[in-house]
């Protein structure tokens, strides 16, 4: 099993999880049939009442916190039986010992969090249940607190399994080289930051990152230049951007991971949206 540790800024990471000789449950299989089910309703125009279900549902599954989808893709230990050592993939950026802490924490605090609302969704399912009488119109909230209640047990039980590997040191950080190219002398680059000059000796790639040019159907928030200064309305930013979403789709390419791009994605833009500074108040 390998997790990818992918900085967005010096102190938030986007998580991803490629597991290995992982054996899917029985309510994992169902799990996925129903989401291939979900994922048909895409080809309905977005005008239709198909389509707008479905891109609300999509909006709705945007805003759930890109730690828990990481949890999630961790298996479970029925699941993952045959996982005795997980890779923590990392760019050079990073430390060991940060690494590692954060992991630990982060599987501590969510575990029994998802474990209280594991249990409040199944205290909704008889009421969300109650929807069936209405005729002709599928029951989309017992539908969505399923996939809750799903999801929840999940990222509980890949958080167990996580901390699990972690206090039994069944793990080790790999350093990429290929990885640490887009983040060559970014710590350099924040002199107030607490990551400043702690590269690894020799740990990062020679090869200098290439110049991202921005083009005109960009977003502000996908260009290199105005991570700190924001204009046309957008608000400025606390904390400068690593990688643009350019960046993410070439080291997904690299990497030849398919769910590597909209994991890492979601948790670049999730992350930009709790960093951007309030507008200021305006004069009445």
């Amino acid at each position: 099993m390998r997790i990818y540790v992918i900085p967005i800024t010096a102190a938030r990471w986007a998580l991803h999880c490629s597991p290995v000789n992982a054996t899917p449950t029985r309510m994992t299989r169902l799990a996925l049939f129903a989401s291939s089910k979900w994922s048909k309703w895409a080809v309905h125009p977005r005008d239709s009442w198909r389509g707008r279900i479905y891109a609300y549902g999509e909006s709705l599954m945007d805003r759930i916190d890109f730690r828990e989808y990481f949890l999630k893709e961790i298996p479970s230990r029925s699941e993952g039986g045959l996982v005795t050592k997980v890779d923590i993939v990392a760019p050079s950026l990073l430390r060991e010992s940060a690494i590692v802490s954060e992991l630990r924490a982060l599987a501590q605090t969510q575990e029994p969090y998802h474990g209280r609302w594991l249990r409040y969704c199944c205290y909704l399912l008889p009421l969300s249940s109650l929807f069936t009488a209405v005729p002709l119109i599928p029951n989309f909230p017992l539908f969505y607190n399923l996939f809750r209640v799903y999801s929840h047990y999940k990222a509980r039980h890949g958080a167990q399994h996580l901390l699990q590997l972690l206090d039994g040191g069944a793990f080790e950080v790999v350093y990429d080289a290929e990885l640490s190219r887009w983040y060559e002398g970014a710590a350099r680059q924040q002199p107030g930051s607490p990551d400043s000059g702690t590269l690894p000796a020799g740990g990062a790639a020679s090869e200098p990152p290439s110049q991202h040019q921005p083009s005109a159907s960009e977003t502000p928030y996908e260009s290199d230049a105005d991570q700190r200064t924001l204009e046309d309305g957008r608000p400025l930013l606390e904390t400068p951007v690593l990688i643009t979403d350019g960046d993410i789709s070439r080291m997904a390419a690299y990497l030849q991971l398919p769910l590597f791009e909209p994991a890492v994605r979601r948790a670049r833009h999730q992350i930009i949206a709790g960093l951007a500074k309030p507008p200021p108040p305006s004069d009445v």
